[in-house]
């Protein structure tokens, strides 16, 4: 089961309403992936503080309007549409509206603020991780070829590896590729080391690209944006219509640039 399709089910997986196979398929996909496993964790401790507050109202009344609100608020999209009319409609309860409208405009914060992470980030962890040795290739090999076949058919983009020519001094190798999730979104991840040090290939689909908020500015050309975050380099381009390319290491920025204008020639 891919992210998008766990994140739909999630509250209903929450709440037992699923049935046994799709709940078995959310909780492999939850053991395989940290941003997912992560987001579930967070929508079950955030809906157990709502009940929880619910639970303090006497009042049937109240009570029912918490129920509406939790029930409604399972399906974000209808956030502006259905749960705002509805906190208005009862006024009366004074109390419990200004509750439900404090949790639920924290929980869209929430909700918004999650979608807008950055893709340094989320790569920075993951290179470190690599060169901490704490994740390993899925397959181990140098030849680009069969790491290409690995990734056929598990994403929606052309998943193309390329067999990087040496640059100046610099001996660069392929070493492996699994397929990993910066932020949910699923991503080739391929590994290669550059004068024994480790370094990062991330593609991803174009549009999944468009969701990160700090490379909105590389989505159009081919330029190489280049940056420094975190005491690492990154170079980040698309590769063609339909992937982007992100190159992380802690060697020199030409390097990068040079292992990126590879892929956007690939």
């Amino acid at each position: 089961m891919k992210c998008e399709e766990t994140r739909k089910y999630i509250n209903l997986f929450i709440d037992s309403e699923l049935d046994t196979k799709t709940s078995l398929e959310i909780t492999e996909h939850l053991s395989s992936c940290e941003a997912c496993d992560k987001r579930f964790k967070e929508e079950e401790k955030i809906e157990k503080t709502i009940v929880s507050v619910l639970k303090g109202h006497k009042e049937p009344e109240a009570d029912e309007t918490w129920e509406r609100v939790i029930y409604r608020f399972k399906d974000q999209r209808k956030f502006k549409r259905k749960i705002l009319p509805g906190i208005r409609s009862y006024k009366k309860y004074a109390v419990s509206v200004a509750a439900t409208i404090l949790v639920v405009s924290i929980l869209f914060f929430f909700y918004n603020r999650q979608e807008a992470g950055e893709l340094t980030v989320a790569a920075h962890k993951c290179h470190s991780e690599y060169m901490a040795k704490e994740i390993s290739p899925s397959i181990e090999t140098v030849f680009p070829e069969e790491i290409t076949r690995y990734f056929s058919g598990k994403f929606s983009f052309p998943a193309v590896i390329s067999e990087i020519p040496d640059f100046q001094s610099h001996h660069i190798r392929l070493s492996g590729g699994k397929v990993c999730y910066l932020n949910g979104i699923s991503t080739a991840y391929t590994m290669y080391r550059c004068c024994n040090s480790p370094v990062s290939v991330f593609i991803l689909n174009i549009k999944d690209a468009g969701s990160f908020s700090d490379i909105k500015q590389t989505l159009k050309g081919d330029a190489i944006h280049p940056v420094r975050k975190g005491g690492l380099n990154f170079a980040m381009a698309r590769a063609g219509n339909d992937a982007f390319v992100c190159v992380v290491s802690d060697h020199d920025m030409e390097v990068l640039e040079w292992i990126a204008r590879n892929f956007i020639k690939a």
